[in-house]
């Protein structure tokens, strides 16, 4: 299912508004990996943070991967995105649970953890891509991305992420909101803007009823008469191949395919993104080898 993502400024161009629904994204992570509630939560939101950032890539071959290293029970998180809106996931311990917090919320910030690194790679296919690494402040994701950009980009940035799981642990909605001041932006705008955040409900509540995106930007902040700057599709597939398998397979060189030969007699690799099984028999393996 593809989710779309809008992008939006306000009368002044002070502001870059960008807004998604990626309930249909998160419900594939959901389904790939099996997640828990609390993991379905923390890796939907860093999926949809993917999506965001995904605005920034103006070529389909460029990607941004987001990593979370964190102490929490979930090990690490990755999140890749291209250019084409085409989203890929994992964490470490799909199958870990935590008690609801006092709120009743999940307990994101404990699966992740609140000590470690949040990591962004931005590949633009140059000769080394960009990489900001910026340490993890609650582990409850948006925290850790507002922080992120403040001290990347120095200037006032938002960020809300939500995932809301019903009881079969299906994904009920899921969204982010991203708002950003853009350069030479009106500062006595920012007690408005501020004061139309604060009105602003539980980011995944917004997404129930799955209206238009750009609606709901609209209705939350309609004194900043905003205007659609685009739109772009956003959904959960993985680019994995067996091409792309066999390089691995040869990367591991003569002699651990020898011993992978002799001691096996086969070899099944999993990819990490999606779970599809890639198998190679004797042969194949023999054949790989012997073209070294």
């Amino acid at each position: 299912m593809i989710n779309k993502l809008y992008i939006a400024t306000d009368s002044t161009e002070s502001f870059r508004f960008i807004i998604v629904d990626s309930t249909d994204l998160v419900q594939s992570v959901r389904n790939i990996h099996n997640t828990s509630a609390t993991a379905s939560a923390a890796l939907g939101r860093l999926s949809t943070m993917a999506a965001i950032m995904s605005h920034e890539l103006k070529n389909e071959s460029h990607n941004i991967t987001l990593n979370l290293q964190g102490n929490g029970q979930g090990g690490m998180l990755i999140s890749t995105v291209n250019g084409r809106g085409e989203v890929k996931s994992y964490v470490s311990h799909p199958e870990v649970d935590l008690p609801t917090k006092s709120n009743k919320k999940l307990d994101v910030g404990s699966f992740v953890g609140n000590e470690g690194l949040l990591t962004v790679i931005k590949d633009f296919k140059l000769k080394e891509p960009y990489i900001g690494q910026t340490s993890l402040v609650s582990g409850e994701i948006a925290e850790d991305f507002s922080n992120y950009f403040y001290q990347s980009d120095q200037r006032p940035t938002v960020v809300a992420l939500g995932v809301l799981v019903d009881t079969d642990l299906s994904i009920k909605s899921a969204g982010g909101l991203f708002i950003q001041a853009l350069p030479g932006f009106d500062e006595s705008l920012i007690d408005k803007l501020e004061s139309d955040i604060n009105k602003f409900p539980p980011i995944s509540s917004l997404f129930v009823a799955h209206d238009d995106p750009f609606d709901i930007l609209n209705q939350y902040f309609s004194d900043f008469d905003l205007k659609l700057l685009g739109k772009k599709e956003v959904q959960y597939l993985c680019d994995c191949n067996r091409d792309r398998v066999e390089r691995s397979l040869i990367s591991l060189g003569k002699q651990t395919l020898t011993e992978l030969i002799e001691e096996d007699g086969k070899a099944e690799l999993v990819c990490d993104f999606c779970n599809k099984k890639y198998n190679f028999s004797k042969e194949e393996l023999i054949e790989l080898r012997d073209n070294l």
